[in-house]
């Protein structure tokens, strides 16, 4: 499968070079026309989030905006083909893979009928360059980067050396939950203390808290006594293990330390202004989908693309008359867990008290 992919990546990017890289014409920013986001669903508040910030912008370009939610990569497909089979004519395609690593085939379907696509919430690799316009969204690495930074000052700050550790992950396959860990790994190698492991790095299925509560019932007792810390891939995902912590007579900050480092709600902020989680960071969805349409309207103004990464400004958001970057990340603030990080924060006019809570 993995052969069969990197040809037919290499088949598609010479017909799709000017598409990925830019090259072309200045195209300047069409006046009306319809937006269509593929994503995943909405009961999840993050991707109800993404929906939302996708949607403001292109109302502030004056599209119409429609958004196809799937539970599975195969429903998510299917809508694709479906909308390439019945002749739709959107002027962008924005796309929030199931399975980054399974999405490639409709990445390149849509490529191929000539349509602008941005990617956005997992990270795609350089090899996958030539099926999509540009990416606009969360860098995961940094992310598991910061939740690591966050529990090592946890542990100075608790006067505690950190040892052994669990990870609670989410859906098996999902490239931005494998890139947090990944970033998490490296910094771990770095800055942890000499012999520090993770004893357990397990999926729950899901990305909320109760499937972080119901890992957590599994892997805690089961390494009871030999552990100091638990990483959770998002804040709920660490308070639902921190939750089945206390049930096993755990304290938090005490017996172990617990991170997530991607803010979510009232419930897990407050946790982190509490300190039961050792701290976070701002990972909004709705500055997420606001990211990937600004990426896409710059591109569809300048025709172009910047070869690269760029790290946007939480000032503001990116200029139009500029081409967007290959891969542009969305700012990723650290809060150092006062209520005054959370009103005084802000990111692109939004305070973090706002962007912290989509439930």
């Amino acid at each position: 499968m993995e052969n069969t992919t990197k040809m037919r990546l290499g088949a598609l990017a010479m017909t799709t070079a000017l598409v990925a890289v830019g090259g072309m014409a200045r195209a300047d920013l069409p006046e009306a026309g319809s937006i269509v986001m593929f994503g995943q669903s909405r009961e999840n508040p993050y991707f109800g989030q993404n929906a939302v910030g996708a949607a403001d912008v292109a109302k502030e370009f004056g599209w119409d905006f429609t958004y196809v939610e799937a539970a599975t990569q195969e429903q998510q497909d299917a809508a694709i083909q479906q909308l390439l089979a019945t002749g739709g004519d959107p002027i962008g395609i924005v796309l929030n893979p199931v399975s980054g690593a399974a999405a490639v085939a409709s990445e390149m379907a849509i490529t191929q009928a000539g349509i602008p696509l941005v990617l956005l919430n997992q990270v795609p690799s350089a090899e996958q360059g030539a099926l999509f316009v540009a990416y606009g969204g969360v860098n995961d690495y940094l992310s598991g980067v910061n939740a690591a930074e966050l529990l090592i000052a946890g542990a100075e700050k608790a006067g505690v050396e950190l040892g052994n550790g669990l990870v609670v992950n989410t859906v098996a396959g999902h490239t931005a939950a494998q890139q947090r860990v990944q970033g998490f790994r490296d910094e771990m190698e770095r800055s942890f203390p000499e012999g520090a492991t993770i004893l357990a790095d397990v999926n729950s299925g899901g990305f909320l808290e109760n499937e972080g509560y119901s890992i957590g019932s599994q892997i805690i007792p089961a390494n009871a006594g030999k552990f100091n810390w638990v990483y959770g891939v998002n804040d709920a995902l660490a308070y639902g293990a921190m939750r089945a912590a206390k049930e096993n007579g755990l304290t938090p900050g005490e017996d172990a330390l617990f991170v997530g480092g991607t803010c979510m709600n009232a419930t897990t902020n407050q946790a982190v202004m509490d300190g039961e989680l050792v701290g976070t960071s701002i990972q909004a969805p709705y500055i997420e989908g606001a990211a990937a349409m600004w990426a896409l309207a710059a591109y569809l103004n300048t025709g172009e693309v910047i070869d690269g990464e760029k790290n946007l400004s939480p000032d503001s958001p990116p200029s139009i008359d500029e081409p967007p970057h290959k891969w542009n990340f969305m700012p990723n603030t650290m809060l150092d867990g006062s209520p005054e990080s959370y009103e005084q924060t802000m990111i692109w006019g939004r305070s973090a008290a706002d962007l912290c809570d989509y439930n």
